[in-house]
């Protein structure tokens, strides 16, 4: 039975498009262990392994232990992708982005909502 950590894990890497072996040689272990992550209750990678695992998915360790981004809970994985990008454009890209929303839905994310 998979553990939640083991569910986020699996939806992270959908969510990517990327197998099982690919995720596998990216981080540097088996396929089989990477399915035991993600299926299998009690499995305890190490800080080094959360580190690769994360960094090929392109989330965060917070991400993949289920911790809140900010007060939306639980947001699905392209929720934090979208996040994630979105925190890593320059202030030009951002503005861009908000001049595309007020063209596109008529007004620009509501204030408070994590994003300016």
């Amino acid at each position: 039975m998979p553990s939640p950590f083991g569910i986020r894990l699996r939806e992270f890497r959908e969510a990517k498009g990327l197998t099982l072996q690919q995720v596998a040689d990216a981080v540097g272990c088996t396929k089989a262990y990477v399915w035991e992550l993600e299926m299998r209750e009690g499995q305890k990678p190490t800080a080094e392994r959360l580190n690769a695992i994360a960094k090929t998915l392109g989330v965060t360790i917070q991400d993949l232990l289920g911790e809140p981004i900010g007060p939306v809970e639980n947001p699905n994985p392209q929720d934090v992708a979208f996040f994630r990008a979105y925190a890593g454009m320059t202030e030009e890209e951002k503005a861009k982005y908000h001049e595309v929303m007020k063209v596109v839905f008529g007004t620009t994310p509501k204030s408070g909502s994590g994003v300016s």
